[in-house]
Parts: C-alpha cells; sequence; structure tokens
C-alpha cells in the first residue's frame, strides 16, 4: 500500500531566513529588505510563500516578489501578482 499522503508544512523560521535570502540573491536585491508573514497558497510552486521587496522611501514603487516553499523547501521566486495580495500586508524588516 502507498504511503499516506502528507500535505506540505508552512516553512521554519530558519527556511524562511534562507530561502529570502536565495530569492533576494536571485531578483538581485540589494540593502535592506522587507518581508511579510509566511501564507498558503494554491498557486506558484510551492504551498507556502512570503512576500520580499527591498526596502526603502520608495519601496511602495519597487516590485514585490513571492518566495514559495513546500515544508523547509525553497521552492523559488516570481515577481508578485495581485492574487497574492502582497501590497496588502503589513511588512516587517528582514533581519
Amino acid at each position: 500500500m502507498p504511503p499516506a499522503y502528507q500535505p506540505p508544512r508552512a516553512p521554519s523560521t530558519k527556511a524562511v531566513q534562507e530561502g529570502v535570502k536565495k530569492g533576494a540573491a536571485e531578483a538581485k536585491l540589494t540593502g535592506e529588505l522587507e518581508t511579510t508573514a509566511v501564507r498558503p497558497t494554491d498557486h506558484g510552486p510551492g504551498s507556502y510563500f512570503v512576500c520580499l521587496r527591498q526596502r526603502g522611501p520608495s519601496a511602495g514603487r519597487r516590485p514585490a516578489y513571492s518566495v514559495f516553499f513546500d515544508d523547509d523547501a525553497y521552492k523559488g521566486l516570481q515577481i508578485s501578482v495581485i492574487l497574492d495580495a502582497c501590497e496588502a500586508q503589513p511588512w516587517v524588516p528582514f533581519s
């Protein structure tokens, strides 16, 4: 009998930190960054994601990215789409 399906879990704090660093490098973001909380998703390359953008006075005009995860595995980065609702989320400095 095949093993029972185990849906992906939200990533750990450490996995989010590592994934955001990978995503920022892929997007060539420099300087200070900010992110949103981890949220589930039914689209994109992973089952969970955080929003990422470069921090600064014009942050609202800079593109936001979605960083995707399945469990603790980084699954990729893409420019955020309206469905991600990144701009409606509270942003916090990334450290």
